[in-house]
């Protein structure tokens, strides 16, 4: 063998090995997990500190291996034909020249990309730490090429690339599920981490007392009222209005209440103790309604509507309830599950409880609207009267509801019944064996008899 063929075989076998770590590194570069990057930086690593460098310009490091892999490549092939045109018989021809072609296609396949992205996959991040510092200075060295490339890209693409979050929503979610399922953390800080993620996109109307829960205490209640409301509620804080609850004008809280007749009374009456209460429109968001409260340091707010109005009102332990579930102290009254699974395919529900988690947890398909929040509000839009107790209908094909309980206008309980069993979960939950679902032929326990039934 010549020295020149030396001289190509060698370059050959470089080039080969320069394009594979330049494979190798873009793998481990954009496979490394960036909250990892960010953990060790924190903790001093220098290497760690220079990849966070690289993640916040991605389009800089991998122009730059790009640059190393397309240009290692260009030589190789060069240095494969310049070895063909010397040992291939002349005689092969084009023949010749494919087989060259074929042959070098499969090597730079197997040795310059597959087998190097594999091996950095299993070693991401010793790799990318490795390579981080050599990458940086190789970008420095490559600065006016990089920024033609990116002149070039940003021409073509219509302007700067968006640079991706460190972590989706989505992403921080299905973290949260696996974290669970592997033991790091526990099924109820699953729960509450995920509640915390949901209240940016609730709004307060979703979390208040509506105006037909509230109680509340007239401006010219005489002592006696008073003290009978806070005795019957068991509240720490009530609204105080003048005229109706669309005029809300302060709140009255127990402890003033009480130093008040501590010291027998004091000029003003009830203005005196009285303290000014804050208003919220309904369509604020809870996480900011949290902010304001925590600022501000109030427990209530009056939630107006979008004409001005009294929607309800909001506490800070409803907000709380959003995160950690149920909070009930010693002066709660003892209250019904808003949901009880009576049977494999029924349902007790109160008309308050939120239909978003009614249609989700029994899977009812209903379609979501903003017409309305709780159930009693879907039993409403879906009927268009005040319906009476004992009326059925069938909205969604396969699940029959019943009005079980009214109070004047208001629907308190419904009844449901449908033609399959619950989710197996929800049953399993509620202290049922969940039956066998075969699919075809599968007998599902029929919907008992219902006296006007009506079809909406």
């Amino acid at each position: 063998m010549s020295a020149t063929s030396s001289i190509e075989l060698t370059l050959l076998i470089v080039c080969v090995l320069l394009a594979a770590l330049a494979s190798a590194t873009e793998t481990a570069l954009t496979s490394v997990g960036r909250l990892r990057v960010r953990h060790l930086a924190e903790e001093g690593s220098h290497s760690a500190r220079t990849l966070q460098r690289l993640h916040e310009q991605p389009n800089r490091f991998l122009s730059t291996v790009l640059i190393v892999n397309t240009v290692a490549l260009i030589m190789a092939s060069s240095a494969t034909t310049l070895l063909g045109l010397t040992y291939l018989p002349h005689s092969w021809g084009v023949a010749g020249d494919l087989a060259v072609s074929l042959v070098l296609s499969l090597f730079l396949l197997i040795f310059a990309e597959v087998t190097p992205k594999t091996l950095a996959i299993r070693n991401a991040e010793r790799l990318a730490l490795f390579a981080a510092a050599p990458v940086e200075a190789l970008a420095r060295f490559l600065r006016p090429f990089l920024w033609f490339i990116t002149l070039v890209s940003r021409a073509v693409t219509g302007g700067r690339a968006a640079h991706a979050a460190y972590l989706t929503e989505q992403e921080l979610r299905t973290l949260l599920r696996v974290s669970e399922e592997q033991g790091v953390i526990e099924e109820k800080e699953e729960e509450m981490i995920n509640s915390i993620i949901e209240i940016g996109d609730m709004s307060v109307r979703e979390v208040m007392i509506p105006r037909t829960d509230v109680s509340a205490i007239p401006k010219t209640a005489e002592m006696p009222e008073i003290l009978k409301v806070f005795e019957e509620k068991g509240h720490t804080r009530l609204p105080v209005y003048d005229e109706d609850l669309d005029h809300i004008v302060g709140l009255l809280h127990v402890k003033d209440l009480l130093l008040y007749l501590a010291k027998g009374g004091q000029p003003g009456g009830l203005e005196g103790i009285m303290r000014p209460i804050r208003k919220v429109p309904g369509a604020k968001k809870v996480d900011e309604l949290l902010y304001q409260m925590q600022v501000e340091k109030v427990h209530m707010m009056v939630v107006l509507d979008e004409y001005g109005g009294t929607d309800g009102i909001v506490t800070l332990e409803d907000v709380l309830e959003e995160i950690v579930g149920e909070i009930r102290d010693e002066f709660d009254p003892l209250e019904e599950e808003q949901m009880v699974i009576t049977g494999l395919c029924e349902a007790l529900v109160d008309a308050r409880y939120s239909m978003a988690d009614l249609n989700e947890r029994l899977e009812l398909g209903v379609e979501e609207s903003r017409d309305y929040d709780s159930v009693g509000g879907y039993v409403y839009a879906t009927v268009g009267d005040v319906p009476e107790p004992g009326m059925t209908f069938e909205a969604v094909p396969g699940i029959q509801w019943r009005v079980e309980q009214i109070k004047g206008d208001r629907i308190e309980r419904l009844r449901l019944h449908a033609d399959r069993p619950w989710p197996d979960e929800v049953l399993v939950e509620a202290g049922f064996d969940p039956p066998p679902r075969t699919g075809a032929g599968e007998e599902i326990p029929s919907a008992p008899d219902l006296p006007s039934q009506r079809r909406v």
